[in-house]
């Protein structure tokens, strides 16, 4: 597959509810996990980074980058106490270089566009990739190209600044801002770090799954749980534990559930079968306010075949529960990744949760407020 091949060129759906057709990266398994495996079960990596799981990543050898990924699954029993779970565990993706999930993703940009000759790099943000790309490519000596909506906060424009990124501020929100990165990006001849355009940067977020299905032995757990924007992120941890079944090492997949801001939650909508479009209303919680998500298809499909679901919370809800994280689980979340906490919260109102395992991925750390 060509490093720059990002869309099926027959299933390109137009209009406002756009579905791009986004390829998928396939791997021979068999030979994956005997590239992985010792014969006595061992990993062969000693590597504590997202390129551990190289045999299923589409890079064939680990650049140098910033160490990203092998974060912590912390077991938190007093918030599980709290919702009736027999465990829960917050995946803290706060840990990683620029203190988000994002890195993982970026990490994989970075060894595509340098093993393709690429120097200069762009995406579109409400603030986190941005900064994952700059720090990346301060650390590389490449050129990131960063275009964020015209809310974008002032904390996360002068992260930006210190490192260097070449900043575009647009006039309008993320999906402007993304309509300009890919146009810019086209003109110049740049490698796209935008995950829901980009089909192989699924392959950084996925190793979250391959890590938690890791670090639980394999029994991985009843439910997972995380913010949605533009889907990329759980539709990619959806992939992840699916190639754990299909390597052998686990027989069922963890139900996902996907949490969005009820301003803005056009994939709520979409999975309950609702017109999807609008959702015009204001939310803090920034990274997931995607009023056109472009990695709806994938996002669907693993739902599907995991028994998913999708749940909308309020801004209240999640500055409740962004307190509640901080104080029973020693977690300090920026807004947006305490939606999934929210989430959990109203999951447990509505059924009983005895008995199950959960995990809640905490996308990001970076706090432009106190709380």
């Amino acid at each position: 597959m060509s490093p720059i091949a990002y869309t099926c060129p027959t299933c390109v759906a137009h209009g406002e509810q756009a579905d791009f057709g986004i390829l998928d990266v396939e791997y021979d398994y068999e030979a994956a996990g005997k590239a992985l495996w010792q014969p006595e079960g061992r990993m062969r990596s000693a590597r504590s980074d997202v390129f551990r799981y190289l045999p299923v990543l589409p890079v064939e050898e680990p650049p140098v980058v910033l160490h990203a990924g092998g974060t912590s699954l912390v077991a938190v029993p007093r918030l599980a106490a709290r919702l009736g779970l027999k465990a829960l565990f917050v995946k803290d993706e706060t840990r990683n270089p620029t203190r988000c999930l994002k890195d993982r993703a970026t990490a994989i940009a970075i060894a595509m566009a340098q093993a393709n000759g690429f120097q200069d790099l762009y995406c579109a943000s409400a603030g986190n990739a941005a900064i994952s790309l700059a720090g990346f490519c301060a650390h590389s000596g490449l050129r990131g190209h960063v275009f964020v909506p015209r809310e974008a906060s002032e904390t996360r424009l002068n992260w930006l600044r210190r490192y260097d990124a070449d900043i575009h501020v647009s006039t309008g929100n993320y999906d402007q801002a993304y309509d300009e990165a890919e146009l810019a990006g086209a003109d110049n001849g740049w490698y796209s770090r935008n995950c829901a355009f980009n089909p192989f940067l699924v392959e950084g977020k996925k190793t979250v799954a391959l890590e938690i299905g890791e670090q639980l032995e394999w029994n991985v757990p009843d439910l997972v749980v995380a913010p949605v924007g533009d889907g990329c992120t759980l539709g990619a941890i959806g992939k992840g534990f699916r190639e754990l079944r299909a390597l052998g090492l686990t027989d069922h997949l963890p139900g996902l559930m996907g949490v969005q801001a009820e301003a803005v939650q056009p994939l709520v909508r979409r999975f309950r079968g609702e017109d999807s479009i609008g959702g015009d209303g204001a939310t803090q919680a920034a990274s997931i306010a995607v009023r056109r998500p472009r990695n709806a298809l994938r996002l669907l499909a693993e739902l599907a075949v995991s028994d998913g679901s999708m749940v909308a919370v309020s801004d209240e809800q999640i500055a409740s529960a962004q307190r509640l994280l901080a104080q029973e689980a020693g977690v300090i979340a920026e807004f947006t990744s305490a939606s999934a906490v929210a989430g959990m919260l109203q999951l447990a109102q509505s059924e009983s949760l005895a008995g199950k395992t959960a995990v809640l991925v905490i996308t990001g750390g970076r706090l432009d407020s106190d709380f």
